[in-house]
């Protein structure tokens, strides 16, 4: 019986799974991206559950200056202690003939995505690193907002409002910028019965798809959906399937 629950309980399952490439491939069918056995992604497995953080990731599949570069974009002041943000999986992929990376954030439950309306806190006791910390956050998320303004008439990606939202598509823009084509995939478990006693389930695609649809819509980046973001260098794809 799996120690967890919930969204990250369903992806160790589909990662176990010796389906897991194909069913991946599906949902990312249509778009030009997939994986294959040459690919490598964190969390590997259910006995390997550590979800990744971009620093550490790329700084395996790519170079160690790439990890600490997106460190320094994101952080101000960096200490042993400093988490960034953990995804729920990140995979090295195609894209459209070129090397990619594949992000996902999966949900099972729609207050997962609710619950996330909120920005980023932080206390009045916090400390002085913590509050650098803070403001280069905000520095980040909002230039990437700048930029996608320029596709998407609107968006307000923040810091401030829906910040796990706001901090996925930041760090999107940011490897698209580096040129590196981006997946990012929002998935929404099904019928996640773990999580039916508490929560409001995803029961159908439309109920998953309804869900986020509203969430982004908070920050004025519905349109973002399926739509591909030139960055210049590259460009990603936000893109909501469930399973």
């Amino acid at each position: 019986m799996s120690k967890y629950k919930g969204s990250k309980r369903c992806m160790l399952d589909l990662i176990d799974s010796s389906d897991f490439i194909t069913d991946i491939n599906i949902l990312l069918e249509n778009i030009g991206a997939s994986i294959s056995t040459s690919d490598t992604w964190i969390p590997k497995n259910s006995q390997n559950d550590k979800e990744a953080e971009l620093k550490t990731f790329l700084s395996r599949s790519h170079n160690v200056q790439l990890g600490a570069e997106i460190q320094n974009w994101w952080l101000e002041i960096y200490t042993p202690q400093t988490r960034t943000p953990n995804w729920d999986l990140v995979s090295t992929c195609t894209i459209n003939g070129k090397s990619g990376i594949l992000l996902v954030e999966a949900k099972a439950h729609t207050q997962e995505l609710n619950g996330e309306s909120k920005g980023k806190s932080i206390s009045k006791e916090a400390s002085g690193n913590s509050k650098e910390n803070h403001k280069k956050i905000s520095i980040a998320i909002n230039e990437a907002n700048t930029n996608l303004e320029n596709v998407i008439s609107g968006i307000s990606i923040s810091r401030d409002k829906c910040y796990q939202f706001s901090n996925r598509v930041a760090h999107a823009w940011w490897l698209a910028n580096q040129g590196i084509p981006v997946v990012l995939l929002y998935l929404g478990f099904l019928n996640s019965e773990d999580m039916r006693d508490k929560y409001k389930v995803f029961n159908s695609h439309k109920d998953w798809e309804d869900c986020f649809i509203n969430h982004t819509k908070k920050v004025g980046a519905a349109s973002i959906i399926n739509t591909t973001i030139n960055c210049g260098k590259s460009s990603f794809i936000t893109i909501c399937r469930s399973y």
